[in-house]
């Protein structure tokens, strides 16, 4: 009488165990198109960053006279701070900001001329799930950089 149980149970068992078979296998193709989407964004992301950063390097290397780069790193730059949404428009406001350009300006000052170094860096305001480095991500503070950029202009006096 025994016998007979045991082979009854046998394709319950056999359900069972391909049931958690197939559960892990979606569990992990789930977590694979979680970290596809994110990838995704953090590419976008880069692209415009990059996007951003050249456009600024540019117009630095197109003016002509140190007035002008003056002017527009305090008038268009504001200073060496522009603030992005999550649409990459610019905002005033940095609290709204999901993306933050950092511009740092170095001059020196020769016989001839000037010569500006620019320095610039995009962060996002946040990590990325599932991407950055855990151990990073973990540290109070911790912002990804999307983009550092060095760019220079020599102008005549």
């Amino acid at each position: 009488m025994g016998g007979g149980n045991s082979k009854s149970m046998l394709p319950l068992v056999e359900i069972l165990v391909s049931t958690g078979i197939f559960a892990i296998a979606v569990v992990l193709s789930l977590q694979l198109f979680l970290l596809a989407r994110f990838l995704g964004h953090k590419t976008s992301d880069v692209a415009e960053a990059i996007f951003e950063a050249q456009t600024i390097a540019e117009n630095i290397k197109s003016m002509r006279t140190g007035a002008e780069i003056e002017e527009y790193f305090q008038g268009e730059l504001q200073g060496g701070y522009v603030y992005y949404d999550a649409l990459w428009e610019k905002t005033d406001v940095a609290e709204d900001a999901a993306y933050n350009l950092q511009i740092t300006k170095e001059t020196d000052e020769y016989g001839s001329g000037g010569l500006y170094k620019f320095k610039i860096e995009i962060y996002k305001n946040g990590p990325y799930p599932f991407i950055d480095d855990k151990k990073l991500e973990n540290e109070a503070g911790y912002i990804p950089m999307l983009v550092s950029v060095e760019a220079g202009k020599f102008v005549l006096k």
